[in-house]
């Protein structure tokens, strides 16, 4: 072990102002804001034109799978990396892989078609990119500001990412309409550039040379997790909340048409995912803020009671009228679950195996959610987005009641169980 404090009650917390002042944090957060936005203001066009290229919400989801399956096989891969490469020269290379493959989609929907088969190549690869980023940039931004500061760089993050899904589907929404497909995707592929250069730019800190062997790196988090319950806990719920309570995510521009009446190529549409980036912004900046020196195990378990009677509430409403209050208390609830598990988590993690095992949290967080979208489209077709809704509903207030959560000390690369063929020598 590292530290035999715990951190369940850490003392001389930083706020989110503290974490903020460190400059190199407050210029790779600043640039992945601009990233970010550009991402949002995709991944919503691209739902709603797998939508309306098709008119299946099958279809629908099954693009979204396509985008995230990546993180689900490969984030191993990214973890692994993350704790033994350059790490610069990793994220570097990853937002140019992912920039082109967003110019590409930009060329291919100049007349706003496209073969299926394509459509669906082209979001695979743009996801191989995000599974090999997405761990080594959540073991680097944190790392920026010291462990005083964890806590608020992790809600800080959240927020970022929250209030670009505020920003970007409006501008996105508004470019559909106005311009179209095309230039949107080709919007977002330039904004890349913006955390490229500040990746260039910002020093980060040095690997440990405690490194270990191939098998190690590569499953050392799996290993860790086992023989950790405060390291288990939050990974197993976060994978069962993505698993069970997510599947509306993908359903998002089909439940618009079909319970709402609201056309999912339109500002309003744009507007109601406003609203429900305004209510993940707030429930992700209260976790380094208001919630800051709050019981995280409690804060889990409230917010996870509030998504599952908001989301219920959500799946009765037929028309837009009060779709906006209801959604916001949707991703008010949705946005801090995920925050609190994660700086829990954060908080009992050494830095030297932070990549591996927070590639474990993008497979239970991002990874997962392809196998939700896999299956969620179709049952939605067979059934309702309502039906598909409600049992998300229910399965939310049954994790609530099992949830748990234990804290312990802070664990390092020593507390990875070796292999048996490496006990043997």
């Amino acid at each position: 072990m590292t530290n035999s404090t715990s951190p369940s009650a850490p003392t001389n917390q930083g706020t989110a102002a503290d974490a903020f002042r460190v400059p190199q944090f407050r210029r790779v957060f600043l640039a992945t804001f601009a990233s970010s936005i550009g991402r949002w203001m995709q991944n919503v066009a691209l739902g709603v034109f797998a939508f309306k290229l098709t008119d299946s919400a099958a279809f629908t989801t099954f693009t979204i799978f396509a985008q995230l399956f990546p993180l689900l096989t490969l984030s191993l891969v990214g973890g692994s990396l993350a704790d033994t490469v350059d790490r610069r020269k990793l994220l570097v290379i990853t937002q140019a892989w992912q920039a082109l493959w967003a110019l590409v989609l930009a060329w291919q929907v100049l007349d706003d078609d496209i073969s299926r088969p394509l459509l669906l190549f082209i979001v695979f690869m743009t996801g191989l990119g995000q599974a090999l980023f997405a761990p080594a940039f959540t073991a680097v931004l944190p790392s920026l500001v010291g462990r005083e500061n964890l806590s608020a760089a992790i809600s800080l993050n959240s927020a970022q990412v929250n209030l670009s899904r505020m920003i970007g589907p409006v501008i996105g929404s508004w470019l559909v309409v106005t311009f179209g497909f095309s230039e949107v995707f080709a919007i977002n592929g330039v904004t890349y550039i913006v955390i490229i250069m500040a990746l260039l730019t910002v020093p980060l800190p040095a690997l440990s040379k405690k490194q270990g062997t191939a098998s190690e790196r590569l499953l050392g988090g799996l290993r860790l997790a086992r023989a950790v319950p405060q390291i288990r806990q939050p990974l197993l719920a976060m994978v069962a909340f993505s698993l069970f309570c997510l599947p509306f995510i993908g359903l998002m521009p089909v439940i618009a048409e079909r319970n709402w009446g609201v056309d999912s190529k339109s500002t309003t549409y744009g507007w109601i995912y406003l609203a429900f980036g305004a209510g993940a912004f707030i429930g992700s900046l209260s976790v380094g803020t208001i919630l800051l020196r709050a019981s995280k195990p409690l804060v889990v378990r409230i917010t996870l009671a509030g998504f599952a009677v908001s989301l219920a509430t959500l799946a009765t409403l037929r028309g837009p009228t009060f779709v906006y209050p209801a959604i916001f208390f949707v991703g008010l609830f949705y946005f801090t679950f995920p925050t609190a598990l994660s700086t829990f988590l954060q908080e009992h993690l050494a830095d030297e195996v932070r990549g591996r095992v927070m590639a474990l949290w993008v497979i239970s967080f991002g990874g997962i959610i392809s196998i939700t979208n896999l299956f969620s489209g179709a049952i939605a077709d067979l059934t309702s987005v309502s039906t598909v809704m409600a049992g998300s509903a229910l399965a939310a207030l049954t994790l609530g009641a099992i949830v748990k959560l234990e804290p312990g000390e802070t664990v390092g690369e020593e507390a990875i169980p070796q292999s048996p063929a490496r006990t043997r020598r």
